[in-house]
């Protein structure tokens, strides 16, 4: 007799041992990998990113008074220079480093800036270009003195 119940098929004589469990770490023992969240960020990434916002949040001032574009524009390429040096970091650590998203943020952000900035920049030229020549072609009239 057999210790099968009955109307279940006894297992095949030469069946595999069930697969081996997961490494699951004891209390108190370090886990064999570092959870991309708690990885170490990359050197530049955050400054990228906030240079990149204060790029943008400074664009009305440039666009209000001329002399923004002299803070804005060198504010965007520091951002997307910082940025792209992050990101080469951290695709070197080939894992090891965090801040790939805040790095390409700032690339993002600080390239926008820096876009818009200098097409603000080279329209006020024009408009001031183009305004001063309507101006001076305006006639302008004279005083005439007594007669």
């Amino acid at each position: 007799m057999s210790s099968v119940p009955p109307g279940e098929n006894p297992p095949p004589p030469d069946s595999p041992p069930p697969p081996p469990q997961q490494y699951q770490p004891g209390y108190g023992q370090p886990s064999p990998f570092t959870p991309p969240a708690l990885a170490p960020e990359a050197q530049y990434a955050m400054p990228a990113m906030v240079l990149g916002i204060l790029s943008l949040c400074l664009l009305p001032l440039a666009c209000f008074c001329g002399i923004g574009e002299f803070i804005v524009i060198p504010l965007g390429i520091v951002a997307v220079v910082l940025g792209f040096m992050a990101r080469s970091r951290i695709a070197a650590s080939q894992g090891a480093l965090g801040g790939s998203g805040k790095a390409l943020a700032g690339i993002i952000t600080g390239g926008t800036g820096l876009g818009i900035g200098v097409v603000l920049g080279i329209a006020i030229l024009l408009f001031g270009l183009a305004f001063g020549s309507i101006i001076n072609s305006i006639p302008t009239p004279t005083p005439s003195l007594g007669t």
